[in-house]
């Protein structure tokens, strides 16, 4: 049986600029929930400076646990990586580009434990996008409850929170981009318990963004395949 009370896990690729706050500000709101946990930062293929900023915090952070992932096969794989050797009875993942402010990571996780939910996601507000980004999450959340069902607003929206029990019996597999949707479509699968918390969705304050232009319609070619059972 698993010893640690929640894992949380962070993909982090080129994130040498955010990383180190990232984690550093996590361990302190997590200390404020009054249970026992661990970030596990998986070094994703990473070309940067990441590694060495991440050799500098665990002294510091004894939560802290780090694995590495080489070459990169994608942000779905990190995450995977990360499952695997996590020891919480609740789980999750975010990303590491400081998007997202610690105490909502908290909100989310005790959201999770207070109503007993099974799974418990972000929902990004106040995100300062172009207008053709926010017409393309509209459209593509919109075409997810088309499909799926469901009322959840922001099928990618992290972080994702969730019960052990619940991923045990989820057989994710999606190494790319795809595996936020992956486990939303399973989850209603499923039929468990999922709740949504808006969180303010902030400026990355270092770094670029890895996700291509040509994501978004591979997502939605994705859907269509998992809708008619042609799953990745």
């Amino acid at each position: 049986m698993p010893q640690m009370k929640f894992s949380l896990i962070i993909p982090a690729y080129n994130e040498a600029e955010n990383i180190g706050a990232v984690v550093s500000n996590l361990a302190a709101a997590l200390r404020n929930s009054g249970d026992s946990f661990e970030i596990i930062v998986v070094n994703n293929g990473s070309a940067d400076d990441t590694s060495a900023v991440l050799k500098k915090l665990p002294g510091e952070i004894p939560e802290l646990m780090t694995t590495d992932v080489f070459p990169n096969q994608g942000y779905g794989n990190g995450v995977l990586a990360g499952l695997a050797v996590a020891q919480g009875d609740i789980l999750g993942w975010m990303h590491a580009d400081n998007q997202v402010s610690p105490k909502d990571v908290l909100l989310i996780y005790q959201n999770l434990k207070e109503k007993n939910l099974d799974f418990c996601k972000a929902v990004r507000v106040g995100r300062d996008e172009h207008w053709m980004r926010i017409i393309q999450s509209r459209v593509y959340n919109t075409f997810f409850r088309l499909l799926f069902g469901g009322e959840l607003r922001d099928i990618n929206g992290t972080p994702k929170i969730f019960k052990r029990e619940m991923y045990e019996k989820l057989n994710l597999h999606s190494r790319d981009w795809f595996l936020d949707p992956e486990v939303v479509i399973k989850a209603l699968r499923l039929g468990v318990a999922i709740g949504e918390v808006e969180i303010k969705w902030r400026m990355r304050p270092g770094g670029s963004s890895h996700v291509s232009q040509g994501t978004w319609m591979q997502f939605v070619k994705n859907l269509i395949k998992y809708k008619i059972g042609i799953e990745m």
